[in-house]
C-alpha cells in the first residue's frame, strides 16, 4: 500500500507524454511521505519501473536484422515506426505517436532521482543500508543515462564530445523543469561521477539480478571506457567485474532445451543486472551474415534460433528465438560482456594470445565437446576481428550490435556500410551517418522546444 500511495503522483504523470511532466513536485492528499529506509528499499526493488533498457530502434537497426522475407514485408505497414526503424528512415514516429522507450527510461530516472535524493537521511535503517540503496541507485541511475546518450546522441569522439549534443540531465525528481540538451561529454562526466560514488558503496554480493552489485558497476564503468576509447581504463575495470564475479554459463548444459531449458535472465548468474527491451517482435528474420558467421554448430544457433515456419508471420530463414525461448534477451550488464570487454581490451593492447586465450575459454562453453575448435590469431588486428565477431555471435537479436556498430565506425578498419531492401526499395547506412542517432518524438519537441531535434 506504501508503493502504491508513493507513486499516485507518478500515476498522474506517467500518462503525460512529455519528459518535462515525467514527475510532479506537488503534494496530494493521501500521498504516502517517504520517511523510512525500508520505504526506498521496495521502491528501489520495483522490477516493473527499472527494467527496461535499449529497445526497438537498436534491435531493428542492426544488421544482425534482415526482414527480406515477402511474407514479412508484406505484414508491415509503409507508415509503421518498426519500418521507419528498420530502413533508418527519420521521423521514426508520427505526429501524434510518442516515444514510450525513452518514456520508459525516463520514468525510471524519477525512482531513482527520489532514492538518491531522499535515501540519505531517512530513518529507521543502518547507514550501511542506506548507503547500499543510495548507491544501486546511482548505478541505475548510471546506466540509464548511459543507455540514453548512446541511443539518443552521436557516438563520443573525446574531439567533439564537448559540443556534440547529449540527453536531458535531469538530477532531481521535479517536474515543470526546462529539458535543454546537455552536451555528450557532461553525460558521460555524470555517469563515471555516479560510478566513482556507487562502487565504494554497493554491496560486493550479488543479491539478485535485479539489484546491482559492486560487479555490476565496475561491468557498467568497463562499457563506458570502451565507448570512450580508454581501452587500458576498460580492461582494468573489466578484470575488477570478472574477479568478483565471473562465472560464465556453459551452454552445453541447455544443449538439449527441451530437457535442460535455458535459465531465465533471474537464474542465470552471468547476469549482473536484469534490463530487457520494452518490447519483444515475434518474427526477427536473421541476416544470411550473421547465420553464416554463427554455422550450425554453434550452441548458440541451436538455442537461440529457429526455423522461419515457427515464427509468425512464416519466412524462409532462420529467427532470432528470444532467451531460449523462456525469457526475454538481455540488454543489461553480464558477465559474457564483461569477458569480451577485456578480451578486446588485451587483443588491442597487442597482448592476443591472452585475447585469443579469452575467446577460447567462452567458447567452449558454446560448443559441444565434439564441435568445439580452438582460435588461432597471427596478427593482433586478426585477434581483434576475432574478439568483434564473438561479440556479435554472443549478443544477436538484443539490439546490442546497433552500439558496437556505432562505436566500431570510428575505426576505417571496422566501419561497415550497411545496406537492406523493403518493397524493392534499397535502404544504405553509412559509417558515423546521422542515421545512427534515434530522433526524439514530435510530441516531445513540440511539448519541450528546447529540446533540439536531431537531424535526419
Amino acid at each position: 500500500m506504501n508503493i502504491v500511495k508513493i507513486f499516485l503522483i507518478a500515476i498522474l504523470t506517467f500518462a503525460l507524454a512529455s519528459c518535462r511532466k515525467y514527475v510532479e513536485n506537488v503534494p496530494v492528499q493521501g500521498q504516502r511521505v517517504l520517511v523510512y529506509t525500508q520505504d526506498y528499499r521496495l521502491l528501489i526493488n520495483s522490477q516493473t519501473s527499472a527494467e527496461f533498457g535499449s529497445g526497438n530502434p537498436a534491435i531493428l537497426g542492426c544488421d544482425d536484422i534482415d526482414l527480406q522475407d515477402p511474407n514479412i514485408q508484406d505484414q508491415i505497414s509503409t507508415d509503421n515506426s518498426n519500418l521507419a526503424m528498420y530502413t533508418w528512415d527519420k521521423p521514426f514516429y508520427l505526429e501524434k505517436v510518442d516515444d514510450f522507450d525513452w518514456n520508459a527510461m525516463y520514468k525510471a530516472m524519477y525512482t531513482y532521482n527520489t532514492v538518491i535524493t531522499g535515501v540519505p537521511d531517512s530513518k529507521g535503517g543502518s547507514p550501511a543500508e542506506r548507503n547500499e540503496i543510495y548507491a544501486e541507485a546511482l548505478v541505475q541511475r548510471a546506466f540509464t543515462y548511459f543507455t540514453l546518450v548512446n541511443s539518443y546522441a552521436k557516438q563520443y569522439d573525446a574531439g567533439t564530445a564537448n559540443t556534440d549534443l547529449g540527453v536531458p540531465l535531469l538530477l532531481e525528481a521535479k517536474l515543470f523543469v526546462p529539458l535543454p540538451r546537455a552536451t555528450v561529454a557532461k553525460v558521460y562526466a555524470q555517469v563515471l561521477k555516479d560510478l566513482e560514488i556507487a562502487i565504494p558503496l554497493i554491496s560486493v554480493t550479488r543479491e539478485n539480478a535485479v539489484r546491482p552489485s559492486r560487479a555490476a558497476a565496475y561491468a557498467l564503468l568497463a562499457k563506458v571506457h570502451l565507448n570512450m576509447r580508454n581501452f587500458e581504463a576498460a580492461r582494468q575495470a573489466a578484470e575488477q567485474s570478472l574477479a568478483l564475479s565471473g562465472q560464465l554459463y556453459d551452454y552445453n548444459q541447455s544443449a538439449d532445451p527441451l530437457n535442460a531449458p535455458f535459465p531465465t535472465l533471474l537464474e542465470n548468474k552471468q547476469i549482473l543486472l536484469r534490463k530487457i527491451p520494452r518490447t519483444t517482435y515475434s518474427a526477427l528474420q536473421l541476416s544470411d551474415d550473421l547465420l553464416n558467421l554463427l554455422g550450425t554448430k554453434d550452441l548458440r544457433y541451436v538455442l537461440f534460433t529457429r526455423f522461419g515456419d515457427q515464427f509468425y508471420p512464416s519466412f524462409n530463414g532462420r529467427g532470432f528465438w528470444a532467451g531460449g525461448g523462456s525469457d526475454p534477451a538481455c540488454v543489461g550488464l553480464t558477465v559474457n560482456e564483461t569477458w569480451l570487454i577485456r578480451a578486446e581490451c588485451l587483443a588491442r593492447a597487442g597482448q592476443r594470445n591472452e585475447a585469443v586465450q579469452m575467446l577460447n575459454d567462452l567458447r567452449k562453453f558454446r560448443f559441444t565437446p565434439g564441435d568445439y575448435v580452438a582460435l588461432t590469431a597471427t596478427s593482433d588486428q586478426q585477434a581483434l576481428q576475432m574478439v568483434i565477431d564473438e561479440r556479435r555471435r554472443e549478443f544477436f537479436g538484443t539490439g546490442l550490435r546497433w552500439f558496437d556498430q556505432k562505436r566500431l565506425n570510428k575505426e576505417p578498419s571496422l566501419a561497415k556500410t550497411v545496406t537492406r531492401t523493403f518493397k524493392n526499395v534499397t535502404y544504405t547506412l553509412a559509417p558515423n551517418s546521422n542515421g545512427y542517432v534515434f530522433p526524439f518524438s514530435s510530441i516531445i519537441v513540440n511539448q519541450n522546444p528546447e529540446l533540439i531535434q536531431n537531424p535526419k
